[in-house]
């Protein structure tokens, strides 16, 4: 290689050194069989565009794309845990991937919370911690990276009662998470579900 760099790289990448050409990064992953061929794909994206391209490439493979590559800021990304509408395949979920914000998990709070229908369109739940000694219930929550100037967008359109603040998790951390106000008038209360989405799948939303 270091030989004949141009000779070897020609000849071990006939379909994909145009990439480097191009100024062009690209991730292929296969795709499954044609008769008993194996075939696969290439995702292409612009220079430094590396984790866009492997989205892409996780999407058309159902899997997940690592999350150490994603460029959401220089500093890092921060995390947002999420109870209700915002959850993954939620309908407002759009205003976290509209962001840039990626999925990143499933997480449990502590028991220490209980969950009620807010009167909203679409239905919201609102999450609210118990006092000490009262019964609360360990919920199930989707853990959201975006940015810290994405999460400050997403913050100043929240609309009340919404609230973000540090909400406790089984794991012993304190993670930044929706909330709600304690004073706002809430419907039934549906924490012995242990999840939005199952109160919605029982009809209970």
């Amino acid at each position: 290689m270091a030989a004949d760099p141009v000779g070897v790289n020609s000849r071990m990448g006939i379909y994909t050194n145009f990439c480097n050409l191009f100024d062009l990064c690209a991730v292929a992953v296969p795709a499954g069989t044609a008769a008993q061929a194996q075939f696969g794909i290439t995702v292409l994206a612009r220079a430094f565009a590396d984790a866009v391209a492997l989205d892409i490439a996780a999407l058309a493979t159902g899997s997940q794309a690592p999350l150490d590559v994603w460029p959401l800021a220089a500093a890092g990304p921060v995390e947002l845990v999420v109870f209700g509408a915002h959850m993954r395949g939620g309908p407002l979920v759009h205003q976290l991937t509209e962001l840039g914000a990626r999925w990143a998990g499933e997480i449990t709070t502590a028991p220490r919370y209980r969950m009620s229908v807010l009167p909203t369109t679409p239905a919201k739940p609102a999450v609210t911690r118990v006092p000490d000694g009262a019964p609360g219930t360990a919920l199930l929550g989707h853990r959201w990276q975006l940015s810290p100037a994405a999460l400050g967008r997403f913050l100043a359109g929240l609309p009340a009662p919404m609230q973000l603040g540090k909400v406790e998790f089984d794991d012993g951390t304190w993670r930044t998470a929706f909330g709600c106000d304690a004073s706002a008038p809430t419907g039934a209360d549906i924490s012995a579900y242990g999840s939005w989405p199952a109160a919605i799948a029982t009809g209970a939303v």
